[in-house]
């Protein structure tokens, strides 16, 4: 009998010419082992994990040992993840080691034993209650995605407008054919309040999948996943890699959130790998709906549902509550230079101190928003003018006063790198100069808290930022607090912005509109627009609302659209803009960052780069002169010309399909680790 052999991807660089070790099947597996199994194999003179990526009979030209055994306690890569598992490495430039890790959990790959984890008992069936009455309108718009099979769908409805009882109705459909579910939301913040919402309808049989769960904690709840015991799973970005059993609907809630696209590689955007787990299920003959939730939907997926790619449901009201109409709040816009005009030097205008008087007299509650954390954005020397710099990262570091970080014993003045995390203490005097007139300039969600602690002594505060809620829980303790009315004004960044349902907010305070605008990206209006859209949407859910908007650029059109809460008008604007200036949704992007210990060698390697590629252009050109891969190919230093110590230049390609051209041009000069891709960046700076 011939024997067999099997590739076996490790999670780690093996540092062989090929990305995956041949082994022999032993007798007893030949029966059992299939592509996707974990299994153990001896390495060296120990032992390890690894993934079977091939089965074969082709006896290779050295001398193999035999797979110890096959890991049964874990789950099997299905068809689909395996097919997902191979368009990563290839569409994101990444290696398999690296890619194969988005499927297990971080110890799967460790040969250690991991604490049993006991997680709730898993219910025979799941729980299928009484449904809310849908207005005209939420019937409506579920009768017309009822409808629709063929296309994914997104559904723009306007903050409050019921797009999550739509989302419940559409699983419980699900639920009823014994289908899987799964439901993402944008930030980890947002999983308690979406599991609750779920819960409430379903019951408890609902697998919750985040990282900031243990390695246990997932794999259990991976494991039932697999096994068919959760129809229903909700979680963050890394979600999406699920091992569904019978998948039958995704839902991405606030499909236009930045943080659906992962920052390390692999590079991929969730609404990327929906797009192809719906096309792999597809051609297996399982048809997956896919529906994209936003009240302010990325211009991309806009533009595909406006030229008939996507399958477009509106719902521009909000679901009218006892005591509120149907109305968005009403929106007020403070021009702060005439503030400084009036010698208000206050951080708050005098419209948003009247405002929160206000409400703070009624019982109401408040949240301020500023996309900034800390107590001053910069530390200036007033006679010299030089900013005290991270030494690791070309960039101010951020003055935080007091103990903002729980359990963590730091200085209680300190200087804080939002980059790399290096904290220092605060100099007595300037570095360059030697004088010790010393100011802290701009502002954060910390000095804001110091501010309303002055102004409204009685006021009781909370505040949600990265300082704040390092730790598992802590988000949720504080949205749980607030949302039982233990605190008055809630102070936070973007995190307090996405999707949170507070029945007794009835004003936001947006402290600073502007602060994304003057960065040099092309997505910054439309970023702007959405922040402010959504951090509003949060006032007069139940209540009459409103929003304060405080900026220096009052004629800006993200910020004037906000007023009107015009998704149309301002997509009309902003796509006028991307198609001068040959941006996406109208040209694919791809941009490579160099980056280099050494000044010099980043310079000299980022350049050489870029007229390699200008001379791989020219030849593809002049092969296929009807089908142009790129159009355009700049290269300039990045926003942040040094990062954790190291020069960084990027390398923009602009065209009808980049990431092709780079497949054929890294094949003739290998990636060095010292370069890094991302097909389809959000950002170029």
């Amino acid at each position: 009998m011939d024997k067999i052999y099997a590739e076996i991807l490790l999670s780690r660089k093996i540092g062989a010419a090929k990305d995956t070790l041949t082994y022999e099947v032993p007798f007893e597996l030949i029966d059992l082992l299939k592509i996707g199994d974990l299994v153990e194999i001896p390495l060296k003179n120990g032992k390890a994990r690894g993934v079977v990526l091939e089965i074969h009979h082709l006896k290779p030209l050295f001398p193999t040992r035999a797979i110890s055994r096959r890991v049964e306690d874990f789950f099997s890569l299905s068809h689909t993840q395996l097919a997902l598992f191979q368009y990563i490495c290839r569409y994101h430039f990444c290696p398999p080691h690296k890619s194969i890790k988005l499927f297990y959990p971080a110890n799967v790959f460790e040969r250690k034993r991991e604490k049993k984890i006991n997680l709730p008992a898993v219910p025979e069936e799941t729980v299928l209650s009484a449904a809310f009455t849908l207005t005209a309108e939420q019937q409506k718009a579920l009768d017309l995605i009822d409808g629709m099979a063929e296309k994914p769908v997104l559904l723009h409805g306007i903050t409050g407008s019921g797009k999550t009882e739509i989302y419940r109705r559409l699983t419980r459909g699900c639920l009823q054919k014994g289908q899987q579910v799964l439901i993402l939301v944008p930030e980890i913040s947002l999983t308690p309040q979406t599991v609750e919402n779920f819960e409430k309808r379903f019951g408890k049989n609902i697998a919750v999948i985040h990282s900031k769960l243990s390695p246990g904690e997932k794999l259990a709840y991976l494991t039932n996943i697999a096994r068919g015991n959760h129809q229903i799973i909700i979680g963050s970005r890394s979600a999406i890699f699920a091992p569904f059993r019978n998948l039958g609907l995704i839902i991405i809630d606030e499909e236009h959130e930045d943080s659906y696209k992962q920052d390390q590689a692999p590079r991929y955007h969730v609404r990327e790998i929906a797009l192809k787990i719906r096309e792999i299920e597809k051609a297996n003959g399982n048809n997956v709906k896919l529906i994209l939730g936003s009240a302010t939907p990325s211009i991309e997926t806009y533009f595909q549902a406006m030229n008939g790619q996507y399958e477009l449901v509106e719902m521009p009201s909000r679901i009218p509550h006892k005591t509120a109409s149907e109305a968005l709040p009403t929106m007020h816009l403070v021009d702060l230079r005439e503030e400084l005009r009036k010698k208000n030097f206050s951080i708050f205008s005098e419209l948003l101190q009247e405002k929160i008087r206000e409400k703070l007299q009624k019982k109401e509650q408040i949240m301020l928003f500023l996309n900034r954390r800390g107590a001053a954005s910069a530390m200036l020397c007033r006679d010299c003018g030089q900013t005290e710099n991270c030494p690791r990262c070309a960039v101010p570091l951020t003055y935080h006063s007091r103990r903002s970080v729980e359990n963590l014993i730091l200085p209680a003045q300190r200087l804080i790198c939002h980059h790399c995390g290096r904290i220092s203490h605060p100099p007595i005097k300037c570095s360059h100069c030697g004088s010790h007139l010393i100011k802290y300039i701009g502002l954060g969600t910390q000095k804001i808290e110091e501010e309303v602690q002055k102004l409204f002594p009685s006021a009781r505060l909370l505040r949600a930022d990265r300082d704040t809620t390092g730790k598992k829980d802590d988000f949720e303790k504080i949205f749980r607090q607030f949302r039982k009315n233990q605190a008055d004004i809630l102070i936070g960044t973007q995190m307090i912005g996405k999707g949170l349902h507070l029945p007794n907010v009835t004003l936001v305070g947006i402290v600073l509109a502007d602060t994304g605008l003057t960065i040099p990206d092309f997505r910054a209006a439309e970023k702007t627009y959405q922040l402010i859209t959504q951090v509003a949407g949060r006032s007069g859910r139940e209540k009459p609302g409103e929003v304060v908007i405080q900026t220096y650029l009052p004629d800006h059109y993200a910020i004037q659209n906000t007023l009107s809460q015009n998704f149309l008008q301002f997509y009309e604007q902003e796509i006028r803009h991307r198609q001068t200036a040959h941006f996406p949704p109208f040209q694919k992007l791809a941009k490579i960052t160099v980056e280099n210990a050494d000044a010099e060698k980043a310079n000299y390697l980022s350049h050489q780069i870029f007229m390699n590629l200008q001379s791989a252009r020219v030849k593809d050109q002049a092969r296929d002169k009807d089908q142009e891969l790129i159009s355009d190919i700049t290269l300039f230093p990045a926003f942040i010309p040094r990062l954790k110590n190291k020069y960084r230049w990027h390398i923009l390609l602009t065209g009808s399909n980049p990431q092709f051209f780079l497949q054929n041009f890294f094949l003739q000069n290998p990636l060095k680790d010292d370069i890094k891709i991302d097909v389809d960046p959000l950002h170029t700076i």
